[in-house]
Parts: structure tokens; C-alpha cells; sequence
């Protein structure tokens, strides 16, 4: 589950902290309320293709941490003790700096780590789907 979410000089937003009870947890509001915003900062904290256009304007970089609960025991924790990333505080925090100039930096519990195995951390804690999210099975290659 999701915990915590903190977005820094990402696209428009100057700081956001969010924190996220248990249970159910639905984003609702207006068009251009800046949802699309969260879940695209959410997306990139679990792996997702960065562009240097993401960084807020006149600033160096754009820094998302996404804080989840951890199983005691499952393949996400077996898959962490593998890749020698400490797991024992019972969250994992993910964290994605992205520079003005397009490069970025990965961190799972403040162990550096490659881009592949971020997104494969992250493919264990959540799926973002979109409103046209099922217009992929148009593709052949999505099938």
C-alpha cells in the first residue's frame, strides 16, 4: 500500500506532500485539477520513462519518493535481499531525481540502483492504468 508520496519541481508543482491512510483511496476532481500530474509522478517512482520536460521550469531537477508498506515475507522481499537492498524497516521508499537535462538517478531504501531495477521493484507494488489504458489491446504487440 502506498504510504506516503512527495513530489518536488515536478512539471508544475513546487512541493507536494502527501500522506495516504489504509483502505481505499480514490483521487477525485476537476479537469486540470493535476491528477494526471500525481499519477504520472507516482508512475515514474516506480520505474517509468522520464523526459527532461517533467522538471519544473528554471529549476535543476525534479525529485518524487513514494513510500510503501512491505510484506514481512513475500517475493518483493526475497527479490530486495537478492539485490542486497536493506528491507527490514517494513516500508520501502522509492526514490527518482530526474536533472533539467534529462538524465536520472534511482534509489530503493537509499540504496543506488539502475533504472531496471527500479521498475521491477515497482511492478510488485502497483499498476496505473489510465482512462484509455485498454486501447492497447488494439496493438499487436500489447497482445
Amino acid at each position: 500500500m502506498l504510504r506516503h508520496l512527495s513530489i518536488r519541481d515536478f512539471v508544475i508543482v513546487d512541493r507536494l506532500e502527501l500522506e495516504f491512510a489504509a483502505g481505499f483511496g480514490a483521487l477525485t476532481g476537476e479537469t486540470g485539477a493535476g491528477k494526471s500530474i500525481l499519477l504520472d509522478a507516482l508512475g515514474l517512482a516506480l520505474g517509468g520513462k522520464a523526459e527532461a520536460g517533467v522538471v519544473r521550469s528554471g529549476q535543476a531537477r525534479a525529485e518524487i519518493v513514494a513510500e510503501f508498506d512491505l510484506p514481512a515475507d513475500g517475493p518483493l522481499r526475497d527479490w530486495l535481499a537478492g539485490q542486497d537492498i536493506d528491507a527490514d524497516e517494513g516500508s520501502l521508499m522509492l526514490r527518482r531525481v530526474i536533472e533539467s537535462g534529462g538524465r536520472s538517478k534511482a534509489w530503493l531504501n537509499g540504496t543506488p540502483v539502475v533504472l531496471a531495477q527500479l521498475r521491477s521493484a515497482g511492478e510488485w507494488l502497483a499498476d496505473i492504468h489510465g482512462q484509455h489504458a485498454h486501447q492497447s489491446l488494439m496493438r499487436g504487440e500489447a497482445q
